[in-house]
């Protein structure tokens, strides 16, 4: 049990604090997910089994509720964590009668924490707070109570990391990477509840196997952060791709302006017309991502519109000689503002080999925007 708030411990909580926001978060957006919902409680469960494991707080449990309370509400809520994930890999990926699957696990938890119930009830008052050890596994209650209660996660992680291993094959690259640290943190925290299963069956034969029990604490704790983070990765890799996009389309956005003074300035109606944001909202990313799609698209129609003047494509030239599209550009609006004659026809502005994709056409516009700049 840990004994302080350490700098390991807050540095824990911290993760757990981020993870469970995220997940609250995506909850908020799709409220109706039991998967959603499960990998949510698991956090949550964990997160509360780590807090309660603070001498602080198991002591205030053990005060208010009575001797061995804190272990029971560790172990319970650890349970609790690993059924809920097991539902989340369940609801995820079988068949139609997924939930009705889903729901049976709730069975093998609450005889788990039944036993584990009895088990403490039947331990001497004075050894229901103490950890297990070689002074304690012959005690009947505790050997119960730990045996039962690492069995469960036994089954739990160990199917929780064959789940993660069929689900590999069909994840996106960041999901990949965090499911699989997420299962080599459940196989190592797998790996420390078998042996310390097998350390009270040995222990109750006669064979003497504390080296099991001191290697089972490692495995388990270093099994759960790895797991913490494995969960955290793709949430935190999608944050750190949507704050890159959000910093790239600020500054394309800026970068676009003086192209889209020049093509404002001829055509005012290409402007488009948008609610008045407030200045809170400036930088929010929809309204970020609004603002750089609408230059984009409004510099696109100008172009077109001023197409019938150019005598080249400015998108393509701009790349070559940048110096002579922007002369080029300023060519066709002195053309455009004459009033001179046309065949009105519009020509092509982007390379005809361009996907159509909005992303695709701003890189010409940028090398014309920038060609732009510079002649001024």
């Amino acid at each position: 049990m840990s004994t302080s708030f350490s700098p390991a411990n807050v540095l824990a909580m911290l993760l757990f604090a981020a993870a469970l926001a995220w997940r609250i978060y995506q909850l908020q957006r799709q409220p109706r997910s039991v998967p959603l919902w499960a990998v949510t409680v698991t956090i949550a469960c964990l997160a509360a089994s780590f807090l309660c494991q603070q001498k602080a707080i198991a002591d205030a449990i053990d005060s208010a509720i009575g001797q061995g309370a804190s272990r029971f509400t560790i172990n319970v809520l650890l349970s609790s964590a690993i059924c809920s994930l097991v539902i989340f890999f369940l609801g995820s990926t079988i068949g139609p009668r997924r939930y009705q699957r889903a729901a049976l696990e709730i069975v093998p938890l609450a005889f788990t924490v039944v036993l584990m119930g009895v088990a403490l009830a039947i331990t001497p008052p004075e050894s229901r707070g103490d950890a297990l050890g070689p002074e304690l596994v012959h005690v009947p209650g505790v050997a119960l109570f730990y045996l039962g209660a690492g069995l469960y996660l036994c089954y739990g992680l160990i199917a929780c990391t064959g789940w993660i291993v069929r689900y590999l094959a069909t994840a996106d690259r960041n999901l990949r990477i965090g499911l699989r640290i997420g299962a080599i943190g459940l196989g190592c925290a797998a790996a420390g509840s078998v042996l310390r299963a097998v350390y009270i069956v040995l222990a109750w034969t006669g064979v003497p196997a504390g080296f099991l029990l001191s290697a089972a604490v490692p495995f388990v704790i270093f099994g759960l952060v790895f797991f913490l983070v494995g969960i955290t990765y793709p949430g935190a890799s999608a944050r750190v791709s949507a704050l890159r996009r959000r910093r790239r389309h600020r500054r394309q956005h800026h970068e676009l302006g003086p192209l889209w003074t020049l093509l404002a300035k001829a055509y005012p109606d290409l402007v488009l017309r948008t609610a008045p944001v407030r200045r809170l909202d400036t930088f929010r990313p929809r309204t970020v991502h609004r603002r750089y799609y609408r230059r984009v698209i409004e510099i696109r129609d100008g172009l077109v519109q001023l197409s019938p003047y150019l005598a080249a494509d400015l998108t393509t030239l701009a790349g070559n000689d940048p110096r002579g599209a922007a002369t080029a550009l300023e060519s066709a609006l002195a053309r455009q503002a004459a009033g001179e004659d046309t065949d009105h026809r519009a020509h092509l502005v982007l390379p005809a080999e361009g996907s159509g994709d909005l992303e695709a056409d701003v890189e010409p516009l940028l090398a014309l925007a920038r060609a732009v700049g510079t002649a001024k």
